[in-house]
């Protein structure tokens, strides 16, 4: 049977304040709103900012199904594997190229679940689209991936497997 997935709040974690404080240091304040923004995945536990219950149920599913894909890495890989290749393959920073694919991973998953719940447009929403290369380019994930043109060239990938489904799929 597998354990349960727990949602924890992440600001009530002292290790989650330590790396908080860490990552304010690595990125020279890049990276502050880790504790108030972020949701982050730790093997079966999802922890949440302090204002998640605030947040609009349908945002609050698309973030939860984009964290599931991360339980599930934490199960493919184990804790050191995860560590590892999150935190070190093949740098930490700059051209981590293993945190890179795992975020991509779960960033692919973002887009379909936006398209499920908001429609295909949602999906192609330009804006969306810069949120996430920010995302991997700028110090949300410590510049993980130097190559906009990349991350852009992903979504496009992605987006159109999510449109050539949708034509797809027989008429209800």
């Amino acid at each position: 049977m597998t354990p349960p997935v727990r949602v924890v709040s992440k600001g009530a974690l002292w290790h989650q304040r330590v790396i908080d404080g860490f990552l304010r240091a690595v990125t020279l304040g890049g990276q502050n709103r880790y504790l108030t923004d972020y949701v982050t995945t730790l093997g079966r536990t999802i922890l949440v900012p302090e204002g998640w219950g605030r947040v609009a149920p349908h945002r609050r599913y698309e973030v939860l199904r984009h964290e599931l894909v991360h339980v599930r890495q934490f199960e493919r890989w184990g804790w050191v594997g995860m560590v590892l290749i999150y935190g070190f393959f093949p740098l930490p920073a700059g051209l981590a190229w293993g945190r890179a694919r795992l975020e991509w991973e779960a960033y692919a998953e973002t887009l379909r679940v936006t398209a499920e719940v908001e429609g295909i447009e949602a999906a192609r929403d330009p804006r969306l689209h810069a949120e996430i290369v920010a995302r991997f380019t700028g110090p949300d994930y410590a510049w993980m991936w130097p190559f906009p043109e990349t991350v852009q060239r992903w979504i496009d990938d992605c987006v159109a497997g999510l449109e050539g489904e949708a034509t797809e799929a027989p008429p209800r």
